[in-house]
């Protein structure tokens, strides 16, 4: 009977860990065939390792999942990375049910470079205010349902179009000098309309990422987007003594 009973408790508990993650039919307004590949080969792999308890997670975006393991980087042991390439706000507005389940001593958010990065002009609901406003969308679900989670919002980085455009071989029409709004005029945006909450603090590494024309410095970045090591060294030489003080008070 015991035994019976503990089989029946463990298959109640599986059955409620999968239930924390979208399944493969979500739709996501906007995402793109190959987004929702990564969106979901990475949701497979977060099924198979939970964020589990007391944890500080590190959500968003490839910025996000290309940190790595950033327990080695902090020289810490509860960090979880659940950044997605390609996500939107939209994207981690369906995946919060895990957050919320294991309710973490800390949220590190920073999204939004995908939603400008696209042609918005038959989109104009596509805008920093919309970005902003789905950001603490995602805060405030989050500290509705877990309020002595502690969250930090990270303004967006700053792009370089030229670097991208040589890099990745591409002639996008968003990324020429006279497309109107440019993406790094959208990011400023929004980061102001950020950094004008009084709710949620912001981690603001904007302003040390840019160069002399306002825009991502290439020597931090390996296409103008995606951050190299330099970049990575930078953020956590200047958010060490935030991200440690984190793993102390839990």
């Amino acid at each position: 009977m015991r035994i019976l009973l503990l089989i029946t408790v463990l298959v109640f508990s599986c059955n409620k860990v999968q239930s924390l993650y979208p399944d493969p039919d979500t739709i996501i307004e906007g995402q793109l065939d190959w987004q929702k590949k990564f969106y979901f080969n990475r949701i497979a792999e977060f099924k198979t390792n939970p964020i589990g308890k007391n944890k500080i997670v590190f959500l968003g975006n490839s910025i996000i999942k290309g940190g790595g393991d950033w327990n080695q980087r902090y020289g810490l042991n509860n960090i979880v990375n659940r950044g997605i390439s390609g996500d939107y706000t939209k994207g981690i507005l369906k995946r919060l049910d895990e957050i919320l389940f294991y309710k973490p001593v800390s949220v590190v958010l920073m999204i939004g470079i995908n939603e400008f990065f696209a042609d918005n002009s038959e989109r104009p609901g596509i805008n920093p205010k919309y970005v902003a406003d789905n950001i603490f969308k995602i805060a405030d679900i989050i500290n509705d349902y877990s309020p002595k989670t502690k969250i930090f919002i990270h303004t967006i980085l700053p792009i370089n179009n030229d670097q991208y455009i040589e890099v990745k071989k591409v002639n996008y029409n968003f990324l020429q000098k006279n497309f109107i709004p440019s993406i790094n005029k959208q990011v400023e945006e929004t980061n102001s309309i950020l950094k004008s909450n009084k709710k949620y603090r912001v981690i603001d590494l904007h302003p040390i990422f840019i160069d002399q024309d306002m825009r991502m410095n290439p020597s931090l970045s390996t296409d103008g987007v995606h951050l190299n090591e330099n970049g990575y060294n930078l953020w956590v030489q200047n958010t060490m003594e935030l991200i440690t003080s984190l793993e102390k008070n839990y």
